[in-house]
């Protein structure tokens, strides 16, 4: 019997689990989302924004998702107090909804997170850069004084012998000889 458990382990017996839980999640949030139909529908339109952002920030970690969310919702948020006070109904979320000023506050909030994402990765991508350059003359600065302390053959542009042994003349930029050790 623990030979059996151990295979069913072994051949994706957590994965059924997760399938579980996560079907268990979606049968949740569909129950949710009907019995709060009001702000269902309202956030189904007001959350098309971070939607399009989740869709369009595939290769970076999603950062632009969690912005654009974040200030979707901010947007969103005191019209959705509004649904809730006066009155939790389809007719008064589909009034809010169809409401002009609502959609351009909601998006421009959305808007909003869009240019914080772009402003903040401009400014992230430009001290990374700045970081690397100045890493770039650190390591350049550090290779002349170990070429001033030990000399050219420290660089790995002076030509070897087999052995390992600069070539003489290598040094002072002259021809190789030919005189080989042996």
């Amino acid at each position: 019997m623990a030979k059996k458990k151990a295979k069913a382990r072994a051949k994706g017996g957590k994965g059924r689990k997760s399938g579980l839980g996560a079907s268990i999640i979606g049968v949740f949030s569909l129950v949710t989302a009907f019995v709060f139909m009001p702000t269902t529908v309202l956030l189904i339109f007001a959350m098309l924004p971070t939607v399009a952002a989740g869709l369009s920030d595939r290769m970076r970690g999603e950062t632009r998702a969690l912005t654009v969310g974040s200030m979707n919702l901010a947007g969103t948020t005191p019209f959705l107090l509004d649904l809730w006070m006066t009155g939790h109904n389809l007719d008064n979320a589909f009034a809010i909804v169809s409401d002009p000023k609502t959609i351009i506050v909601i998006y421009c909030a959305a808007g909003v997170g869009w240019i914080i994402d772009w402003a903040v990765t401009g400014i992230v991508a430009t001290i990374l850069q700045q970081g690397g350059v100045r890493r770039l003359q650190d390591i350049k600065d550090r290779q002349a004084d170990l070429k001033e302390r030990w000399g050219a053959e420290v660089t790995g542009d002076v030509p070897l012998d087999p052995y390992g042994f600069p070539l003489e003349g290598a040094e002072d930029g002259a021809e190789p000889a030919a005189a080989g050790r042996s």
